[in-house]
């Protein structure tokens, strides 16, 4: 299924909506805080987790280590915080690297999936419970019970 997909088309649809959210946002048609929502709206979705895997996957471990190096600072807070302010703190990091970057960076999207593939912010992006979700619960009963 993925020896079909390309990345570069990927990449250039997942740009292009990037681009869209920044007019939207220099243009003060929306606030900070939808930003962040698209933003995660934005890397959540099947295009984006399927880049992901075609281009980063290969390389996560380096690419954790990277950012835990350059940012080690925030990587203690974010890594520390408590799980129920997780989000916030996500949809924080995304605006911060996406106001820091221009529109025609060609990183911003890796930028931005790198942080959504840190421990601390991954299970928000690419919750463990989607696959349990789908399979049925098989209960085993005894008599005894």
């Amino acid at each position: 299924m993925t020896a079909d997909i390309d990345p570069d088309k990927l990449k250039s649809s997942l740009q292009s909506r990037l681009e869209s959210l920044r007019n939207l946002y220099s243009g003060n048609l929306i606030s900070k805080s939808t930003l962040s929502s698209q933003l995660l709206e934005l890397i959540t979705t099947r295009e984006a987790k399927s880049f992901w895997d075609l281009t980063m996957k290969q390389d996560f471990t380096a690419r954790r280590m990277l950012v835990m190096l350059e940012h080690p600072k925030r990587w203690i807070a974010d890594s520390s915080s408590p799980e129920e302010e997780r989000l916030d703190l996500f949809k924080e990091r995304l605006i911060e690297i996406f106001l820091l970057r221009d529109a025609v960076s060609d990183d911003l999207l890796e930028m931005l999936l790198d942080t959504a593939c840190l421990p601390h912010f991954e299970s928000i992006v690419f919750p463990r419970d989607s696959k349990a979700s789908s399979k049925k619960s098989e209960a085993k009963l005894s008599i005894l019970d």
